[in-house]
This record gives C-alpha cells, structure tokens and sequence, in this order.
C-alpha cells in the first residue's frame, strides 16, 4: 500500500536448512500434498481485531457501548477515517476487500477480503495485521488482535475457510446437493 516500500514473506531457515515446524513449511507441505493428489487448496480468512487507546487501556471509541454492538454502523462511522484507510489500502494491493464492519464486540472491527491460494491468503493475513497496526498508530490509535484484550467484550478471532479445486472448479460446491447446503460429497469428507 506504500509503493515505495517492499515486503517479503519468507520461509524460517536455521543452520543452512528450513525449520520443519514454521507455519508456512508446514503449509506448503499440505499445499503441495493436495496438490500431489490433484487438488489445488485455496483458502480466506476473516481477521479481527480491536481498535483500542495508545495507552491500551480501553477501546478508542468511548461512545462504543451498545449490548450486542454487531454491525454497528454509527460504531463503524466513527473509526471510518482509519476503516477507510486499510479498505483502500487492501484495494490498492489488489486484494478484492468485500465487507468492512464493526464484529461483536465494542471497539472491534473485521475486513474480509477475497479468498485466493492458500499460502497467498495467509502470507496476506499476516501483512493485513502489520498494515492495520500500521494505519491505526497514523490515526493515533492502536490496532490489537489479540485473542482476549478486554475480559468483559468478546475475543478476536481469525476465521479460516477452506477449499479444494480442480483448476477453476470448486470441488466443495454442489448446487444440487440434497442437503440444501451446495456442498459437495467432496466437501462433506474433508
């Protein structure tokens, strides 16, 4: 999002060899295990996260009080400069953001953006967090995901999605699936 600046998601390598158990080796290792029977693995992820004070005492938006806040859009208006700035920021970068919204709790946010290789989207999930932390301190906030900040609001999490395909076929989906659920037999047994 800054054209001026480069990153580079990398494999962890240690004594002149990869580190078997680093998240990403270990991905690939399934990616290319599907594809080994044929199937290309591609995969979205819905981060959230909290938009919370510098001094991360509290959520930024002390008018954030509702009971049940989900889809708040008076919430979401007021962090719309910084919501703003990661949307147009994932456009830019050419990662078909979708939804932009306030989640369940207080002061949380998630933005989902369009599903692609498995090791494309997680190598995305991972920059999403660094350009969100990123673009809040420029707003003078701080952006945290982690998985429980405040005792009293719901956690953050990371929905993960997955699928299989056969080049542009989605092998999980089934229009006629007599479940009513478009899933396919495929689908079920994954």
């Amino acid at each position: 999002w800054q054209p001026e600046v480069a990153w580079l998601a990398g494999d962890l390598w240690m004594a002149g060899k990869e580190v078997e158990t680093a998240p990403r080796v270990v991905l690939k290792r399934q990616v290319a295990a599907a594809a080994a029977q044929g199937y290309r693995m591609k995969s979205g992820v819905e981060c959230e996260y909290f938009i919370i004070l510098p001094d991360g005492s509290a959520i930024s938006d002390a008018r954030d009080t509702q009971d049940k806040p989900c889809y708040d859009q008076s919430a979401l208006r007021r962090r719309y400069e910084v919501i703003t700035a990661i949307c147009d920021a994932m456009l830019e970068l050419g990662w078909g953001p979708y939804q932009n919204d306030h989640e369940d709790a207080n002061g949380q946010f998630e933005q989902n953006f369009t599903y692609d290789d498995a090791l494309v989207s997680c190598d995305r999930a991972i920059f999403f967090r660094y350009m969100v932390h990123t673009l809040a301190e420029q707003h003078g906030m701080i952006a945290t995901f982690m998985p429980k900040p405040f005792s009293h609001l719901t956690g953050n999490g990371c929905h993960f999605h997955m699928s299989l395909w056969d080049g542009d076929t989605n092998l999980f989906l089934d229009e006629s699936d007599p479940r009513g659920l478009g899933l396919s037999e495929t689908a079920y047994t994954f």
